[in-house]
């Protein structure tokens, strides 16, 4: 019980350690000597528990995924916009509490970690599963595509907010943009107030 306690500190210091540097260093500048400095901890104790700072980052990663809950995704229908609004709040209120994580792990480029792929995967083990059960997917078209579509826009228009300084939209504004645009696409947007012609 004691080595609980003791694991679950050490690696909670070891994580505020990384959240604080990675507010003012890029993380490929962050060291493992940094952290273990910040966080008034060896090396080996560090590598006790994590094998290089990717493999911190991408236990940062699978915990915020354990918090988006995205099994409530398998209740998910585009007929239930109240549903689908509420989904969408709880990922953007869970961004915006990791936004520094989230940056690092999708945003940014060049970040070597696993939680692309694990979101890839949630959404193709609920969301793409019960579509395809259901009968509701093209049969011709390749599930990737609709799992690369879904996170890329996504995450474009969650980059868009998190560069915005001024005028950034509530969380809840956003969810109904987001969620617009996934139940009706370019339509829902565009050519509301002009004739079918144009």
């Amino acid at each position: 019980m004691k080595t609980d306690r003791r694991t679950k500190y050490t690696k909670m210091v070891i994580r505020d350690a990384f959240l604080t540097l990675v507010k003012t260093k890029p993380i490929q500048k962050i060291t493992i000597a940094d952290i273990c400095g910040l966080a008034d901890i060896s090396r080996p104790t560090f590598y006790l528990h994590y094998r290089d700072i990717y493999a911190l980052l991408d236990e940062i990663g699978e915990n915020m995924l354990t918090c988006a809950n995205l099994n409530e995704i398998t209740k998910f229908s585009l007929g239930n916009q109240d549903k689908i609004h509420k989904i969408i709040l709880n990922l953007i209120g869970i961004i915006e509490k990791n936004i520094d994580i989230y940056r690092i792990c999708i945003l940014e480029r060049g970040v070597a970690t696993r939680f692309p792929k694990q979101i890839a995967n949630e959404l193709n083990n609920t969301l793409i599963l019960k579509w395809e059960n259901k009968g509701l997917l093209d049969q011709k078209l390749d599930k990737s595509y609709l799992i690369d579509f879904i996170q890329s826009s996504f995450n474009s228009i969650i980059y868009c907010w998190i560069n915005r300084k001024e005028n950034r939209e509530t969380p809840e504004e956003l969810a109904h943009i987001i969620e617009t645009f996934l139940i009706h696409g370019l339509s829902g947007f565009v050519g509301k107030n002009t004739s079918p012609s144009v």
